[in-house]
């Protein structure tokens, strides 16, 4: 949008408003910076490929996604990097909210005695952050644990945030090095920052995602009831609450208002380790893939050719 009214495409109305909402978003992570303990910054790193060499005639030959998607801290600089790659998850919004509801579970709540309140903040991204089986998810969890959780949106174009550090410390320490199979990741992550202390770093397989079907609350998170027919992706704020209460806000000045929808209050909240696995096994790569990665063992130590000939695929 700044770049459509830098070329004359945008009106100064509608530039102002998306300014003033990216002036909103920072005083409001300023905001709770400042005045809560557990507030997180939430970013899925660019792509990362195994294997990664620098023999340069390699480069097209297909490989295989790792990702990583990162939790830090605003208040103590802690960083969470859970790594999985594509043969263990895809990238639907069941793989995050696993990870979610496990980070809160796991990673939070014992640390911290059960924290009354957890903000997140993240970028707009649909298919990561705002869709109805994350609100679910989060929702679980504050019923279940007793808490309450925010999760804020950055205005889209400006969503540059605390965990994009953790990326480029990564690929700081990923510059003229290769890697071998996907779980060298695990090592590098966890070396590449030394102060104030090293990433939490932990490797998923197929067996930790689970599939959120039988917490459905929600059927719909669409705030558009008496909101001028808003849209999900208008929605910059979510809060839940122990009581099963849902509100949003579609500016962060604004007062939470309750979701106009219907909240099934006979779900049970579950804890995590109570879930239904989302993947009976690993998953399958193409052919073209498999054909291209038993290319690229010749130039790995045979040691890890055994990883690359067990791949499932089509």
């Amino acid at each position: 949008m700044c770049t459509r009214f830098s070329v004359g495409n945008l009106s100064q109305e509608e530039y102002y408003i998306h300014q003033q909402k990216k002036e909103d978003a920072r005083k409001e992570k300023n905001k709770d910076r400042e005045e809560e303990t557990h507030v997180y910054t939430v970013d899925l790193q660019a792509v990362l490929m195994a294997p990664k060499s620098q023999v340069s005639s390699l480069y097209y030959r297909t490989k295989l996604q790792v990702h990583n998607l990162v939790f830090y801290n605003l208040n103590n600089k802690k960083a969470f990097c859970f790594l999985w790659n594509e043969v263990e998850g895809g990238l639907g919004a069941e793989e995050f909210a696993s990870i979610w509801t496990f980070f809160i579970e796991n990673k939070i709540i014992p640390a911290n005695d059960n924290p009354a309140k957890i903000i997140f903040y993240t970028d707009g991204c649909t298919y990561q952050n705002r869709n109805c089986v994350m609100n679910n998810a989060l929702l679980n969890c504050a019923v279940k644990h007793g808490i309450i959780i925010e999760q804020k949106i950055l205005e889209v174009g400006h969503t540059q945030m605390e965990a994009d550090s953790v990326h480029s410390t990564i690929e700081r320490a990923l510059k003229n090095r290769n890697i071998d199979v996907p779980a060298e990741y695990i090592g590098i992550c966890k070396s590449a920052r030394k102060k104030p202390e090293p990433y939490d770093v932990m490797y998923l397989d197929h067996t930790f995602f689970k599939t959120f079907k039988n917490i459905r609350f929600l059927k719909s998170i669409r705030p558009g009831h008496g909101k001028g027919d808003a849209k999900v992706t208008d929605i910059r704020g979510m809060k839940y609450t122990l009581n099963g209460e849902v509100f949003f806000k579609l500016r962060f000045p604004d007062d939470w208002s309750t979701l106009p929808q219907k909240i099934n209050k006979s779900v049970k909240a579950m804890h995590f380790s109570n879930f239904l696995g989302l993947y009976a096994e690993r998953r399958k790569i193409t052919n073209k893939k498999y054909e291209d990665l038993q290319y690229l063992k010749a130039s790995l130590p045979k040691d890890h050719h055994k990883y690359y000939d067990e791949l499932p695929h089509e």
